[in-house]
């Protein structure tokens, strides 16, 4: 190894014979340390030496040709050029950790040249479901930007079964800007080359509810208009998720057999916050549920999550309005549930920045934040209007998905969970993930949690988050079958075991009986 102090003694030794006689040449193989092991099992292999400190000596004839001879170590050479030629080594021990030192200086530097010399290996981003509004306002800023540090560039490799030749376009304007973070986009037909080398995988929208008729809408509804789709012009939600499963199932597989155990992916769907999509935007708990059946055990459960940023921007915004300060200076909004679905708005540990007005007590600096509960000007907005303004009157507002807000969700949370670079001041993010029996939800059930900004592959669940009764309720209510709900629940919405009983109804009937359980053990202390 080029730290070696005798490969220093043995090597000027052999240096000096190779000057001397004429027919003598020395050919030096130089290792660094730690790759000593796996150099000692290629002389295993090669030559059948049972070798391991360094030096080794060997001797081959090369006019004659056949197998070579091995000499031995340090002392073995020392021992054959003393018995051959007389001649003999003078180093001093200082003198051979100084040339082991330049030794192991010179193999750095040359390393270091031969990277230098290499170029670049970009790290691969594969985003599926590329037609997706949201890619649009996505690709520009990985182009630019990046995602994974400032030396490691990318490249992007774009999946979608729909309209290749808007893909294409896509893929050749991105590569007419130039972007210095930008090695290549391709538009890629076969999945499993780009599995193998993706570092991050993203699902954007894919597989939407086929629409089996359509009935005209009186009058010409305007930007403003309360236009509600009616889910009977689409198909059942039964089928369109059995669709999704082998969508995912498939994928899943392949990802499974292909990607490497260290990917990182995130489902993003479409969070249907808008007028054309409202009534149905992906169910991202049972996607990420599907991802995690078939990925096991060959890639962790918590390197695959589902993003909730863009309901939790929506409900910063309708907060932030209600506050009259801007949208980011509402922090830790936490939304539990069946994203895509039904889920409950916790606003218990949010907090506001810079709050400024005549009604507004104690205030400081940027710095200084108060709680969102106690700075809410109506109780009666929070209880009875906020939801309905957050899912309703908003996506109104909004005609169709154009995927600005979802693209910056998307980013702020990729940029955070690579590069702890997160925008915002919170200190509780949400995000769907597989439960650990965290707060009353089932072991392995897929569910909008509070989790703690990290920059790890694997996030950790919040679990301190004290829950009021109120709220117990309502996280229930996200989790249990509309049968054991003793209020109303409108039947536009599904929970999360509802969902997944379409494909494996076990999780549920666990459920159902172990609340059955619970209630006859109730009734029985009761008499």
């Amino acid at each position: 190894t080029c730290d070696c102090p005798y490969f220093a003694r043995i090597e000027l030794l052999a240096d000096e014979l190779s000057q001397n006689l004429p027919h003598f040449t020395v050919t030096k193989i130089v290792k660094k340390p730690d790759e000593w092991e796996d150099f000692t099992k290629w002389v295993a292999k090669e030559h059948g030496w049972d070798v391991t400190d360094s030096p080794v000596v060997w001797r081959e004839l090369v006019d004659q040709g056949g197998p070579g001879t091995l000499v031995g170590g340090s002392d073995e050479f020392q021992e054959y050029v003393a018995a051959y030629y007389k001649t003999y080594s003078s180093m001093k021990t200082k003198q051979m950790c100084d040339v082991s030192n330049d030794n192991t200086a010179f193999k750095a530097a040359e390393e270091s040249e031969k990277r230098a010399a290499e170029p670049l290996r970009p790290s691969t981003i594969l985003l599926i479901g590329a037609n997706s509004p949201a890619c649009m306002h996505l690709l520009p800023y990985l182009a630019l930007h990046g995602l994974f540090g400032p030396d490691e560039v990318i490249q992007l490799d774009l999946f979608d079964d729909r309209d290749s030749e808007l893909l294409s376009y896509m893929a050749d304007s991105l590569l007419e800007m130039s972007c210095g973070m930008l090695a290549d986009v391709r538009v890629v037909r076969d999945l499993v080359p780009s599995l193998k080398v993706a570092k991050q995988i993203v699902f954007l929208d894919v597989v939407p509810r086929i629409e089996i008729g359509h009935e005209d809408a009186p009058g010409s509804p305007t930007k403003t208009s309360d236009l509600t789709l009616d889910l009977r012009n689409f198909e059942p939600r039964d089928r369109w998720l059995r669709r999704r499963y082998l969508f995912f199932t498939s994928i899943g597989q392949l990802m499974r057999t292909n990607c490497s155990p260290n990917v990182r992916i995130l489902v993003a769907g479409n969070p249907g916050l808008d007028n054309e999509s409202a009534k149905f935007a992906s169910p991202i708990n049972f996607d990420v549920a599907v991802l995690h059946k078939m990925t096991s055990p060959r890639i962790s459960t918590r390197q695959i999550v589902g993003l909730v940023g863009p309901i939790v921007q929506r409900v910063k915004a309708s907060v932030a309005a209600n506050l009259q300060v801007y949208t980011h200076d509402i922090v830790d909004v936490i939304v539990w549930g069946n994203v895509g679905s039904r889920t409950h708005i916790d606003l218990s540990h949010a907090r506001v920045y810079r709050r400024w007005g005549m009604d507004v007590g104690l205030t400081a600096g940027p710095w200084f934040s108060s709680p969102v509960m106690q700075a809410i000007r109506s109780t009666e907005w929070l209880h009875e209007e906020m939801e309905n303004e957050v899912f309703i009157k908003r996506s109104h507002a909004i005609s169709r998905y154009n995927g600005l807000s979802h693209a910056q969700s998307i980013i702020s949370f990729l940029r955070g969970w690579w590069t702890g670079d997160f925008v915002t001041k919170d200190q509780i993010i949400s995000l769907v993930v597989a439960s650990e029996d965290w707060y009353g939800v089932p072991k392995g059930i897929v569910f909008s949690f509070p989790v703690a900004p990290s920059t790890t592959p694997t996030w950790t669940v919040v679990e301190d988050i004290e829950i009021s009764q109120t709220n117990a309720s309502e996280i229930e209510s996200c989790l249990q079958p509309r049968s054991l709900l003793s209020h109303e629940v409108s039947l536009t919405f599904q929970d999360v075991l509802e969902d997944w009983a379409i494909v494996d109804p076990g999780p549920l009937n666990a459920f159902i009986e172990s609340k059955q359980s619970m209630l006859c053990a109730f009734v029985s202390f009761s008499v």
